[in-house]
This record gives C-alpha cells, sequence and structure tokens, in this order.
C-alpha cells in the first residue's frame, strides 16, 4: 500500500515538473520571440510611434464587444538611453521596455503606427513637449471609470493627449454612450464600475478610435 501510495505520488510531481518545464519553455520562446521582434523593428521606429496590442484579459473582451475594434491597449515609443520603451497606461502608469511590452500581448502580435509626415509635423520641440507630458504621467493610477481628467489616465486617453501636446488630435472624441453597450459582457462592466450612474456623456477615447485614425499609417505590424 505504502509503496503504490508513493509510486503516485511520484507520478504526480513527475506530471508536476513536466508541466512547470513546459510552461517555463513556452514563456522562454515568446521572451526570445518578443527580443527578435524587437532587434527587427528598431532600425524603422521613431520616436512618438504608436504600439497597438491584443489582450482579451481582463476588460479586453468588453473593449473588443463595445469598440468595435481588435485592439485593446495603446502605447508611445521613445527611445530613452538607447532602449525602445513603451508608454503605457496600466496600474500605474510606467515605461516598458518594448520586447517585454510585446511578450505580454496576446501570441506577442502588435502593430506600430506612425503620423502621417512626422517628420515635419513633429519637431524636436514637439518631440520634447510630448516627452515632458508622458514622463509628467508615470506613477499616476490607472482610470477604469475612464474619466477625462489628467489625475489618472487609461491607455488610449494617455496617447490622445500626448500627441495633443503637439498640436495633435490624432481622433475625433467621442461619448461613453456612442460605443455599443448592449453586450452582456459590456453591461456587467459598466455596473460593476458605476452602479446605476453610468456616465454616458464622458468624453473618451478607444484605441480602435485611435487606430482607425486617417493621421496615421501602418509601419510594421507582427
Amino acid at each position: 500500500m505504502h509503496k503504490k501510495i508513493l509510486l503516485t505520488v511520484t507520478g504526480v510531481l513527475a506530471i508536476g515538473f513536466s508541466l512547470l518545464a513546459l510552461n517555463i519553455g513556452i514563456k522562454k520562446r515568446l521572451s526570445q520571440k518578443a527580443y527578435k521582434v524587437e532587434a527587427t523593428a528598431s532600425d524603422s521606429l521613431k520616436d512618438g510611434d504608436i504600439i497597438f496590442q491584443i489582450s482579451v484579459d481582463g476588460q479586453g473582451e468588453a473593449i473588443q464587444l463595445a469598440t468595435k475594434s481588435v485592439y485593446t491597449h495603446v502605447g508611445v515609443l521613445f527611445n530613452v538611453d538607447g532602449q525602445w520603451q513603451v508608454y503605457e497606461a496600466v496600474q500605474p502608469v510606467k515605461r516598458t521596455p518594448l520586447s517585454v511590452f510585446v511578450a505580454e500581448g496576446d501570441s506577442s502580435k502588435y502593430v506600430i503606427k506612425r503620423l502621417v509626415q512626422a517628420d515635419s509635423l513633429l519637431s524636436m520641440d514637439k518631440k520634447a513637449a510630448m516627452k515632458t507630458f508622458l514622463n509628467a504621467q508615470l506613477n499616476k493610477n490607472y482610470d477604469p471609470y475612464f474619466n477625462w481628467k489628467d489625475d489618472a489616465m487609461y491607455c488610449s486617453e494617455l496617447v490622445w493627449k500626448c500627441y495633443r501636446k503637439a498640436g495633435i488630435e490624432l481622433s475625433a472624441l467621442r461619448t461613453l454612450k456612442s460605443y455599443d453597450l448592449s453586450s452582456p459582457v459590456v453591461k456587467a462592466i459598466m455596473k460593476e464600475r458605476y452602479g446605476k450612474k453610468i456616465p454616458y456623456d464622458e468624453k473618451v477615447v478607444s484605441p480602435g478610435d485611435i487606430f482607425a485614425s486617417g493621421k496615421l499609417f501602418e509601419v510594421r505590424r507582427n
């Protein structure tokens, strides 16, 4: 009996270690892929490029359903001390190495877009103003209520306001009620966040709104 129990425990441990090794292997391959992506993309990147990402975790599915866009997260790229970094509004607002940002997306998928005529429209002074704004937002809380005030930030708000510092409005602002709020998934999150006081007239911009902007063109995708 004791021998059988020992064999069973040994078998369970073996399976556990195998699954752990498999998980580590998958993460390692994704990480290696992300670093390869960064090395490939770096040659063609410019300060101010905008990177879009897909994630269905958390509120990702609700964002897709409400905005009719697959893209649920967005950030701004700047070269900081020789390394490409993504300024992104998560919890908290932070600066993330490009390779890490890519690895955190769904299957490491991303799209990078650039402002049309960026070389002429984004002067050194304007890029400096954008970067100063982004640095001032670091460590602010993520805003799950999508409020347009500056005390907290959500991802597309950060990108939109960053470009506004350069005198450029990437897309028209919308109201919360202009999105499709009919899905049960969306309704559940709205109820959780706002209760019965949903701010339907709040100014909002989504990753999909910026992605669809005619002021941007695609630079690279994976």
